[in-house]
């Protein structure tokens, strides 16, 4: 399930028009980041989204299905990142859209760490 680091360098060259977009290694893949936000995984050579009930539908429409993988308990599955079409990531513009959709799914439900104080 890993992603390489020509997948990665490919999917943020795509994605920096938006701006503050970094890659870094997270579970053999890669997770890409807005400021400080996670909004995509790359896992292998598919590519994820964050989403919520704004544009879950999007994916839906398109035959899109949410990242799984197997334990040996059975399979999990993480609702909030979905797969990107491959006709999507085909059409730059049109990819820009739905980053900027997952962008703004991720920033509603990102809640910064709250720093400790010391006494």
């Amino acid at each position: 399930m890993a992603a390489s680091k020509e997948f990665a360098d490919f999917i943020t060259g795509m994605l920096e028009p938006l701006g503050d977009i970094r890659a870094h290694r997270m579970f053999g893949g890669y997770g890409i980041k807005y400021g400080e936000v996670n909004f995509a995984l790359l896992l292998g050579d598919l590519p994820y989204l964050r989403v919520d009930d704004r544009n879950r539908p999007a994916f839906e429409e398109r035959g899109s299905a949410p990242f799984s993988y197997s334990t040996k308990k059975g399979e999990v599955t993480v609702g909030s990142y979905w797969e990107v079409p491959a006709d999507i990531l085909e059409d730059p513009e049109l990819f820009l859209e739905w980053a900027r959709a997952a962008i703004d799914a991720a920033l509603k439900a990102y809640q910064p760490k709250k720093k400790r104080k010391r006494d």
